[in-house]
């Protein structure tokens, strides 16, 4: 395997302080150097796979403690490209497979930048960056503690290897955020009228970053990501009567169906009321989730010996918990 050059020559000439910095937002884990420092740029000197062995800033991962999605990662001091994320497995030593890969992104400058992504990782694997071109450069800080490695010619998908090094007191400038897959609690309330409209709180874990609440198949009516732990949200019209999986999507996945995600839709199923006794239609129209209207009678019929020979909605109806439903006593 051949070696970079270029790379360690300029870790002597590196003379920056490191400053730590915390993760983004709650629920996101950071993997990865936290440097906020400016970086010097290293020239790579060959095509690739760059990865930090060991990190020099208190509470800084080397390897993912969550299992989750990548959404974004970020590079300070990178120059040409393009330059791609990697997931890395661990195999033992300095021996490694490659798991996966994001897009290629380009940098602008110098300074720190954010790139998009949409890559697996799990609990225990670490990230690298691949580079394109020997002249690519990469941000590069002195840590007395830390240390870096490298595969050259980069380490493909699918491919295990033994990486060159760890060489010591060096990192590479670059993290990942890293969004845990969303979990649900609770619904409140967990019941509604089919017509939407009602106001409805979801409790969970990792509920950000989140692009898509349903009742079942249907879209929530509006949502607000009150916290990782909260989202408020408004029922839509319910598809049919009874119960559906709500459902909160991020980049990390979509919460999987369990019994505290099902919301029941309710409503005024109008029952059919011709021939029975005002006592027995008010049963009736209650247990169909209705209320009693108005009665009316025709002449010389009483509540005790008429029976419902009119109504009003029709039989069959579906309407809103708690509508009127008239009736009209005849012989």
């Amino acid at each position: 395997m051949g070696k970079v050059k270029r790379l360690p020559v300029l870790l002597g000439a590196v003379a920056a302080t490191l400053v730590v910095c915390a993760s983004a937002q709650a629920g996101i884990v950071t993997v990865g150097s936290l440097s906020t420092a400016p970086s010097t740029p290293a020239t790579i000197g060959s095509p690739a796979t760059l990865l930090n062995s060991s990190l020099g800033e208190v509470g800084a991962d080397v390897t993912s403690p969550v299992t989750g999605t990548i959404i974004r990662w970020h590079a300070t001091g990178f120059a040409g490209g393009p330059f791609r994320l990697r997931v890395l497995s661990p195999l033992g030593g300095q021996n490694f497979l490659g798991s996966g890969t994001s897009g290629p992104s380009v940098p602008l400058g110098p300074g720190t930048e954010t790139f998009s992504a949409s890559l697996p990782i799990n609990a225990g694997q670490t990230i690298a960056v691949d580079n394109a071109n020997g002249s690519d450069k990469i941000g590069v800080v002195l840590a007395p503690t830390g240390s870096y490695s490298f595969f050259v010619p980069p380490l493909a998908n699918g491919a295990s290897g033994t990486a060159v090094g760890p060489a010591v007191g060096a990192e590479f400038t670059f993290n990942a955020e890293v969004l845990p897959p969303p979990a649900f609690t609770a619904l409140s309330p967990n019941a509604g009228s089919i017509k939407g409209g009602t106001p409805v709180l979801i409790s969970g874990t990792n509920l950000i970053e989140v692009s898509a609440v349903r009742f079942g198949s249907v879209p929530a009516a509006s949502f607000v990501v009150q916290s990782e732990n909260l989202i408020s949200a408004v029922a839509p019209a319910g598809p049919a009567l009874g119960p559906v999986d709500v459902t909160v999507t991020t980049p990390a996945g979509t919460t999987p169906v369990v019994a505290a995600d099902q919301f029941t839709y309710t409503a005024c199923v109008v029952p059919k009321l011709a021939g029975k006794k005002l006592k027995g239609a008010k049963k009736r129209i209650r247990k169909a989730g209705c209320r009693v209207g108005k009665v009316k009678k025709t002449e010389g019929v009483t509540a005790k010996t008429g029976v419902v020979v009119k109504q009003n909605p029709k039989a069959g109806k579906i309407l809103a918990p708690g509508a009127k439903v008239n009736v009209k006593l005849g012989q």
